[in-house]
């Protein structure tokens, strides 16, 4: 499937990327991200304006992401219940939860940028949650702005290996999950250590 997207891009250019990180950002399954990356290479020969990659990318993911948020205002806990009753998506959703319970509005930022793939799904509890729209809204952008110039970037500068980074960006879907996961659960147990080493040394202890 991927490769019959990044086959439309000589057509269609812009409009392809734009819809595709539009629907991604609502939970289709979508090659948003390697679409941006090869966007990059593309505007690296000439074939696209960079600028253009990066301003079509950012408006896309930021629509289908106050999309996915309002949805989720509307239609509310039934949406997540029938996410949780799918084969496909049900896993992502119970990574989004503990994503976003664990790691409050970090886990927005965290969800729009290296664990893109679970960013639909915490969109859709942040609605669901009935959290404030300012609140998601402006680290949910930062996230937003991060992605597409980290993509399209990243396809701009290294253009001629584009076919590996393509490769790594398909394989980083699952090994990017569980990294995070285990680079977050370790900065909070490093967190709850240094309050733990400063309660004791508000005692008479040392403290790092």
């Amino acid at each position: 499937m991927t490769d019959y997207f990044l086959a439309l891009i000589p057509d269609y250019g812009l409009w392809i990327v734009f819809i595709c990180v539009a629907i991604a950002s609502l939970g289709i399954p979508v090659p948003s991200s390697v679409l941006v990356l090869t966007s990059g290479g593309f505007a690296a020969a000439g074939d696209l304006d960079v600028f253009h990659v990066l301003f079509a990318s950012f408006t896309a993911f930021a629509l289908g992401d106050q999309l996915a948020l309002n949805a989720a205002r509307i239609v509310g806990p039934s949406l997540l219940a029938r996410l949780h009753s799918s084969n496909r998506f049900h896993g992502l959703v119970d990574r989004g939860e503990h994503l976003l319970e664990r790691n409050g509005t970090t886990a927005i930022l965290l969800s729009h940028t290296i664990l893109s793939p679970v960013g639909p799904y915490v969109t859709y509890i942040c609605g669901a949650s009935k959290m404030g729209w300012l609140k998601f809204s402006i680290t949910a952008l930062i996230g937003t702005a991060i992605w597409t110039v980290s993509y399209t970037m990243l396809g701009y500068l290294l253009a001629g290996q584009l076919s590996t980074l393509t490769d790594a960006a398909r394989q980083f879907r699952g090994l990017g999950i569980s990294l995070v996961f285990f680079s977050a659960s370790a900065f909070l147990l490093y967190r709850k250590w240094l309050a733990f080493k400063a309660k004791t040394g508000s005692s008479g202890g040392t403290v790092l």
